[in-house]
């Protein structure tokens, strides 16, 4: 087996295409995808893995051969001549004149499009096949979006699990500072089951946040298609600043969406079904050259042509069919701009939200709730009377709550950026080199 295809990440959705057109080429030649998963799996790593060797999209990349069979098949004369051969005895009285007694009638017939029904019927085929790249492009996005979401879960329940795991360990530790203290009367016992309580509660808290940590990671796995796999990931919730030009990107949504460009290809597709529906409504003439040996020897060469009469069916229905679908194929390319549209607002008005709540967490309620827990905790060292085990407590578990809702937002924020990618059609605003600045 081979390595893994060097190819550039998914950025667009010709090159979604083109990586499609790579993969194929790789199976049609017995070339193998890569089968060693690596034990470090980055952003792009991981949408590089999946696209590569997830079963579900190589099923659908199968689409392509299907279509591309039916150009052929477009491209192929539908019809076949036909030998007619009549070998007969021929008898009858003296007064015939019968001097052959094997008469012989032979007929080379074929029908005949008359009315571009070949040309109609390439056209059609060439606008599947391109429809079909591109919902195949589509799937690929909709995998790589949906790798970099399961992936980005993972990060964040591994995140929430450290967190309650060194919660654990400052609580147990301040228990046993606290329990020192009370042997030698320096604290009350109310303090001691004070410290036990929330040593309890936080332990409480570590089973559910494991079980959430192995479900991402199954989701993770789902997504990039592998059962098992002894792997880790490398990654920070952390993101740059995305772009804000709303005509710009909806501009690049237009040109690069694949699933937009698959219903104008669908739209095209209708058109030429349309067109070879009319052109066929009238049958085709079948002709052909005819030649007959009778049986007084005469020789009868000429041509036949068979004209069907298009009385009782002009294939009104069908025709009426395809235009149905050609106005349905154009109701679906504006439901795809409008819903573009529509994903892009709501991707920038989410991206929106979740910056502002970062933010608010970043540079107002953890430097604050910082620098309460740093006082309280100088005043209980300096014999503040006021302050005792119960305060301190308070202010770390107002602390330790609002990092909590940090990881929540930064989380949010990555999810809001992985929609904007999917609404943009461009996995390169979801791929963050350098984040704006570390967690606290």
């Amino acid at each position: 087996m081979h390595g893994p295809i060097a190819m550039p990440l998914l950025t667009s959705p010709v090159t979604s295409v083109r990586l499609f057109a790579v993969l194929s080429l790789g199976l049609l030649t017995g070339t193998a995808l890569a089968d060693t998963m690596p034990n470090m799996l980055t952003r792009e790593a991981a949408v590089r893995w999946g696209l590569q060797n997830n079963p579900e999209l190589a099923a659908i990349r199968q689409q392509h051969g299907i279509s591309a069979a039916a150009v052929i098949i477009a491209e192929t004369y539908p019809f076949n001549p036909v030998w007619e051969a009549k070998v007969r005895a021929a008898s009858g009285p003296t007064s015939a004149g019968i001097s052959n007694r094997v008469s012989n009638e032979h007929k080379l017939l074929m029908d005949v499009e008359v009315r571009h029904q070949g040309q109609y019927r390439r056209q059609a085929a060439g606008a599947a096949l391109t429809r079909t790249d591109w919902e195949i492009a589509f799937q690929e996005l909709s995998l790589a979006v949906r790798i970099l979401r399961t992936f980005d879960a993972v990060i964040y329940q591994q995140n929430k699990l450290q967190l309650v795991e060194d919660t654990l360990r400052l609580n147990e530790a301040a228990a046993k500072d606290v329990s020192l203290l009370a042997q030698q009367g320096k604290l009350r016992a109310i303090d001691l089951i004070l410290i036990r309580t929330e040593v309890n509660d936080i332990r409480g808290q570590l089973g559910p946040a494991r079980v959430a940590y192995e479900k991402a990671w199954h989701e993770l796995r789902r997504a990039l298609g592998v059962a098992d796999g002894n792997f880790t990931v490398q990654g920070t919730l952390e993101v740059s600043h995305a772009p804000d030009d709303t005509a710009a990107l909806l501009a690049t949504a237009l040109e690069q969406r694949p699933d937009l460009h698959a219903r104008q290809a669908a739209g095209a597709e209708a058109e030429a079904r349309v067109r070879l529906a009319l052109a066929d409504r009238y049958g085709n003439p079948n002709v052909g050259p005819a030649y007959e040996y009778d049986p007084t020897r005469i020789n009868l060469i000429g041509a036949q042509f068979t004209v069907p009469l298009p009385v009782l069916n002009t294939h009104r229905g069908e025709i009426c069919q395809r235009v149905a679908e050609r106005t349905r194929a154009a109701l679906e390319l504006r439901q795809a701009e409008v819903t573009i549209q529509q994903d892009l607002a709501a991707a920038q008005a989410r991206l929106s939200a979740a910056r502002h709540w970062v933010e608010t967490y970043r540079t107002e309620l953890l430097p604050e709730l910082q620098k309460s827990l740093e006082s309280t905790q100088k005043l209980f060292a300096a014999g503040e009377p006021s302050v005792d085990v119960l305060r301190i407590l308070d202010v770390r578990r107002k602390l330790l709550k609002a990092r909590d809702g940090y990881l929540d937002a930064l989380y949010e924020l990555r999810q809001a950026r992985d929609d904007l990618s999917a609404a943009v059609g461009d996995l390169a605003l979801a791929m963050d080199p350098e984040p704006e600045s570390p967690s606290p």
